[in-house]
């Protein structure tokens, strides 16, 4: 990662920039640097009550920060998200790729809630 990649996450960490602002000049500087930039370009989830068509939670984060996310993620939080079926690594693999589609497609037992995750 070069510095000015850097300082747009750094803008964004500190609440200075959005997440949507931060996501265009990361594309800008991939542009700038001749790099055509992976081909997803959005992590979206959404979050479906039991029975229900319109969802709880709906959210839209740029590839370039779920990327940066990742890393931090504690390896208690990766054992509870493996124990729900859902493939971190095949996930990573995918926005390394630019795969677009559903990458998630669950259903919680405790709580009866569909959650399903997708790159575009």
């Amino acid at each position: 990662m070069n510095d000015e990649q850097d300082r747009v996450l750094k803008l964004l960490e500190e609440k200075k920039i959005t997440a949507e602002e931060a996501s265009k000049l990361l594309d800008a500087i991939r542009r700038s640097e001749g790099g055509t930039g992976a081909r997803n370009k959005f992590l979206k989830v959404r979050v479906f009550p039991k029975g229900s068509d319109r969802p709880k939670v709906n959210v839209t984060l740029p590839i370039g920060l779920v990327k940066w996310g990742m890393n931090f993620i504690p390896d208690e939080a990766k054992a509870k998200i493996e124990e729900q079926e859902i493939d971190m690594k095949m996930i990573s693999e995918a926005l390394e790729k630019g795969i677009t589609g559903k990458i998630v497609d669950v259903d919680e037992d405790e709580h009866g809630n569909h959650v399903e995750i997708w790159l575009e």
